[in-house]
């Protein structure tokens, strides 16, 4: 896991990450402390990217993916910041995934699998709650009546950017191998439906092509800087997931850009529990529990004076307006007024006093609220799955992209030829 912290003003724009990386071996997870999260993206321009989730990318990590795009890229800049991200997902596309033709084919697998498994674990679930048998006669039948819910589902949702031009034969064909190998033990039972892969492709398939990460644990990418027309920072952030017949899926998350009217921001990513309370000045769990403790204590409230209503004999049309009374309704006027008070009073006045922090104070910021995150998951019961050192850079338009710190798995001063290349 991880957590990551940008701050930014019209001076410029700091992240912070912590180290700690959750690793998976043999359904057990290890948690190491020497992940690389925060990189350059350009060594003559002020533009850096941030990593966060699965730091690999088809087996790849990300890490050399980058650098191998600030080697090809050398001096080229681009006008706007989102050109730069734009770039570098058009060279993952071209000279990257074009070597990798096996680990797509795993990476759908991965997808098909997971696929499968939800379908016949909430089948069975459905059967359980009808109180019905869970045998051959009964889960297939099931097994349909899922895949036609999950097409109905995303059929009409909005198709994902690199999957626009993608069809159903296209996808047909390039997952025909996979599919029929791993739906193998279920198609040669003789009590399977003719339409059951047929429907299991097409319904997989709208779930792809839509904008819905599933089934894999995403990476999240956030570019941070200038293009070399832009006076003022701006960060994209984007999720990574699916990536096969060499199409990637990648949304955009969010997105802020100072301007006039936009002064200032502090974004936390990944785990954003702390940073947040800090932000909005209330834990967002404790907020929620909030929310529903009034409603259920007006609800309480009115309960209890329709039955006193009741015992003294009220009429009972006086007890019908009350019983009909929206409790909703004025949980929400009270929810909005709690929302409004949380912006003006915490999140407005964080704002337009990070608008006026330097540079240094920007960096301290993110790195101070990485840092509490490491504090509250290690005095807690929580996995401590934020840790190790803390990387922290800060770019500005005039003085690039700057390390604050930055931790290396070698001595500097073994290797002063590393430090003489990026001179």
């Amino acid at each position: 896991m991880t957590a990551i912290v940008g701050t930014i003003n019209r001076r410029g724009v700091a992240f912070a990450a912590d180290s700690a990386a959750t690793h998976t071996i043999s359904s057990k997870h290890k948690i190491t402390n020497h992940a690389n999260k925060i990189f350059e993206l350009s060594k003559y321009h002020p533009v850096g990217v941030a990593l966060c989730g699965n730091l690999d990318f088809l087996g790849l990590p990300w890490e050399d993916i980058i650098k191998l795009f600030r080697s090809k890229m050398k001096r080229k800049g681009y006008k706007t910041l989102k050109e730069y991200s734009d770039a570098f997902f058009i060279f993952v596309r071209t000279n990257i995934m074009s070597g990798l033709k096996n680990d797509q084919k795993r990476n759908l697998e991965v997808i098909v699998n997971g696929f499968l498994n939800e379908i016949v674990n909430l089948s069975r679930n459905d059967l359980e709650e009808k109180k019905l048998e869970v045998k051959d006669e009964t889960m297939f039948p099931m097994f349909i009546e899922r895949l036609d819910y999950f097409e109905d589902m995303y059929k009409g949702k909005e198709t994902n950017r690199d999957f626009s031009s993608y069809t159903l034969d296209k996808f047909k064909v390039y997952s025909d191998e996979i599919v029929s190998r791993l739906l193998s033990p279920l198609t040669t039972n003789p009590l399977c439906p003719i339409e059951f892969k047929e429907k299991f492709v097409q319904s997989l398939y709208y779930i792809i092509i839509s904008q819905i990460h599933v089934y894999l644990v995403n990476t999240e990418l956030i570019f941070w800087g200038y293009g070399d027309d832009e006076i003022f920072p701006s960060y994209y952030s984007y999720v990574i997931s699916s990536a096969f017949d060499d199409r990637i899926k990648i949304t955009l998350k969010s997105q802020y850009a100072v301007s006039n009217d936009r002064i200032a921001c502090v974004e936390p990513f990944a785990q954003t529990d702390v940073a947040n309370t800090v932000v909005r000045g209330i834990d967002a769990d404790l907020r929620m529990k909030f929310y529903e403790s009034y409603n259920a204590s007006i609800t309480m409230f009115r309960d209890e004076i329709v039955s006193k209503l009741e015992l003294a004999g009220a009429p009972m049309k006086l007890k019908e307006v009350l019983t009909s009374l929206d409790m909703n309704l004025y949980t929400n006027t009270f929810v909005d007024g709690m929302e409004a008070y949380i912006q003006d009073n915490y999140i407005q006045k964080l704002v337009d006093t990070v608008a006026y922090l330097s540079k240094e104070d920007l960096a301290d910021m993110a790195e101070s609220l990485v840092r509490m995150t490491y504090l509250k998951r290690r005095i807690t019961s929580e996995e401590e799955s934020v840790g190790g050192p803390v990387d922290v850079a800060v770019i500005t338009k005039g003085d690039g992209f700057i390390w604050l710190k930055c931790k290396h798995y070698f001595e500097a001063e073994l290797n002063p030829h590393f430090f003489n290349v990026l001179k």
